[in-house]
């Protein structure tokens, strides 16, 4: 029988198949002020790797403004965060291969008056395979146990321990990054208070900072959307970090001073350079004199490099090709001999758009600039501002970040830089598509690759994964859907309730229009529950009779719609049910056209026609019997396409529900 051990901090009890949670709700105030149940999230950890033992860690984030309580209470008080609360899971011990455990967290655990762990706003799993430098030496136990967290094992004990500390988790850990957030909090129209939005699981994998483990993470409770990150065996994911490595493309690309393959992502081979390890770090390669570095290549690793190597080769030939391309294809007023070993041919049209990115990040550069000047940038008094040099841009702009060091995370916006014949969004599809995808042309070679991490991330050759490669991506962005949590894998889709991969072009979103008389109703739900069958792929339903509305919509927060994300194939039929107990039916008969480049979205998908079988779609009253209006709401259903952000995603669009069509 299947043992199922429960355990709250410090007390645990063992049951038998049980599904038992003794994590508290929280009690909060909603768009009326009155009283309302936050219910907790789970995160739910699988570790399917054949022989190894997996770490987790929980980690929560510093805030000088805690908006989420803030949300919760309706209040404006700051409610700083001034610790980083450290959730270790059997610390020392880790989760052995097969087994899986479910940590259930509330919004937040009061430690004392005014003094909170909120678990739910910028939250961080660290999913490790090596106890190494988990914790900090300066980490201090809790004297008390936060309330309301408990975990659940599946074939493992569960213990939990808490510690409170200054700082996140160093880079030189045997570890792969994701970052989640439970909920939202937002400021509703015509108020000024904010309040918690509890419905949506936010969720990323940090491959664009590094790229060391196979996580996949899907939501919970919402079966219709599928997995983002890698389900590889470990053996295989480490098989193509490897390859990557001895081939021409990633020849000496650097790793991170570890036993085990951990590779930096694009920006952070800049960024990262010239950072250095204590050095009473366990590390491969230790110089008898001077800090570790934290960057170094395989040769390195291996013992194969001299002390002074260990001290300065932190990048091979990949990165070199990128410095050189830089070099070669655009203009600086500066001697960039140190950066640059060879001059290469650089294509007219590849010039073109290097330069247009230089001159981008150059007016960028000047209004920061008037910033200083008109002393707006102060949170570091007595700092000169950041040169426009060739090292400082390419740092710039292979992070997509503006420069406003001193100024504030906020300040100075990309998207609100533009040159002659570029704006924002235009530019940045350009670096998205023309340059960092430029390995999907024809025969590009080497010396031209502008960022060869994307190629390792998202080639069928190599890691082949749907992930952030940069920092704007277009394969998957930050994700938020609704759910009830978040279940990470190591090493196979083992756990998820969709084992298909996410992306944009696979799905669409069901979008309803909202009645003028509920637009500012931001507590007033439009739908109750919805759910998608594929035709064809059920043996007892193969033309999809009973299409299991099994996607429970809340009850206080009005959405306009929700998302099919990914299905096993094309015909599907969706179904839900609207407030007034009304049913809609609708087949989808094909997956949505790319939107071709350079066409208007608004024409886009090429093959709007075909998307929805119209004839089929039928709207039910409560009785069975088919609504007035059920024909002129299915008229009215629109295929459509829309930019947003890097992304382009598919929308099929509705009229209003059927009971307020006039």
């Amino acid at each position: 029988m299947l043992k199922t051990l429960i355990v709250t901090l410090g007390a645990a009890v063992l049951s038998l198949g049980a599904e038992v949670s003794l994590a508290e709700n929280i009690v909060c105030k909603d768009y009326n002020g009155n009283s309302t149940t936050v219910k907790p999230k789970t995160i739910t950890i699988f570790n399917n790797s054949e022989n190894t033992t997996i770490y987790p860690v929980l980690a929560t984030s510093k805030n000088e403004v805690n908006e989420w309580i803030q949300g919760c209470f309706r209040t404006t008080e700051p409610y700083p965060t001034k610790y980083v609360y450290k959730l270790y899971v059997n610390e020392g011990t880790g989760i052995a291969p097969g087994t899986s455990v479910t940590i259930t967290l509330p919004l937040y655990s009061e430690l004392a008056k005014d003094r909170y762990i909120t678990w739910w706003n910028g939250g961080r799993v660290v999913l490790a395979d090596k106890n190494d430098r988990l914790r900090h030496i300066n980490d201090a136990a809790l004297t008390t146990s936060p309330a309301g967290v408990t975990c659940q094992g599946q074939n493992t004990e569960c213990k939990l321990s808490t510690y409170s500390s200054d700082v996140q988790f160093p880079e030189n850990i045997y570890a792969q990054l994701s970052e989640y957030t439970f909920g939202d909090s937002i400021i509703p129209p015509k108020q000024s208070v904010r309040i918690l939005k509890a419905e949506n699981v936010g969720y990323n994998i940090s491959y664009v900072d590094h790229v060391y483990m196979p996580v996949a993470i899907g939501p919970k409770n919402n079966p219709y959307i599928g997995y983002s990150g890698s389900a590889q065996s470990l053996t295989a994911f480490r098989n193509h970090l490897d390859s990557f490595l001895k081939t021409t493309i990633g020849q000496d690309w650097p790793v991170y001073n570890l036993n085990e393959l951990k590779l930096p992502g694009g920006y952070n081979v800049f960024a990262q350079r010239s950072g250095t390890l204590p050095p009473e770090d366990d590390v491969p390669v230790k110089p008898k004199d001077g800090f570790p570095p934290v960057l170094t290549v395989l040769s390195c690793i291996q013992g194969k490099c001299s002390e002074e190597q260990k001290k300065s080769l932190h990048y091979g030939e990949s990165v070199q090709r990128m410095q050189n391309l830089w070099g070669s294809c655009v203009n600086w007023d500066e001697d960039v001999s140190k950066y640059v070993t060879q001059k290469i041919n650089c294509p007219q049209d590849l010039k073109e758009k290097l330069g247009a990115l230089q001159q981008f990040f150059k007016q960028n550069h000047q209004q920061y600039l008037r910033m200083y000047a008109d002393k707006k940038c102060n949170l570091t008094p007595g700092l000169d501002p950041v040169p426009f040099s060739y090292w400082e841009v390419i740092k710039h702009i292979y992070g997509w970040v503006p420069f406003n060091e001193g100024c504030g995370a906020g300040a100075n916006p990309l998207a609100e830089t533009k040159i002659s014949g570029w704006d924002h969004a235009k530019i940045q599809s350009m670096y998205i598509h023309d340059l960092q995808y430029n390995y999907t042309g024809t025969n590009t070679p080497a010396e031209l690759l502008f960022n060869p991490y994307v190629q390792l991330i998202h080639d069928k050759d190599y890691l082949s994964m749907d992930a952030y490669g940069f920092s704007v991506d277009d394969a998957v962005g930050f994700m938020s859907e609704l759910g009830d949590g978040l279940i990470f894998t190591v090493g196979g889709t083992n756990g998820l309730e969709n084992q298909q991969p996410f992306n944009y072009a696979d799905g669409f979103s069901v979008a309803i229009g909202v009645p003028q008389s509920m637009v500012e109703q931001v507590n007033k739900p439009l739908l109750k529950k919805y759910g998608v069958c594929a035709f064809n792929e059920d043996a007892n339903d193969m033309n999809c009779q009973q299409v299991k509305q099994n996607v429970i919509m809340p009850d206080n927060s009005q959405i306009a719609g929700f998302r099919v994300g990914t299905v096993a194939s094309y015909p599907i039929k969706v179904r839900f049910t609207d407030l007034n107990d009304n049913v809609y039916t609708v087949v989808v008969s094909t997956q949505f056209a790319p939107c071709p480049d350079g066409m208007d979205p608004s024409q886009c998908p090429t093959n709007k026609a075909e998307i929805v079988d119209k004839q089929s779609c039928i709207v039910t009253m409560r009785n069975g019997e088919k609504h007035p209006k059920s024909n002129e709401w299915c008229q009215n259903a629109n295929p459509n396409q829309q930019k947003e952000k890097q992304l382009t995603k598919n929308y099929l669009s509705f009229p209003q529900p059927v009971d307020f069509m006039k």
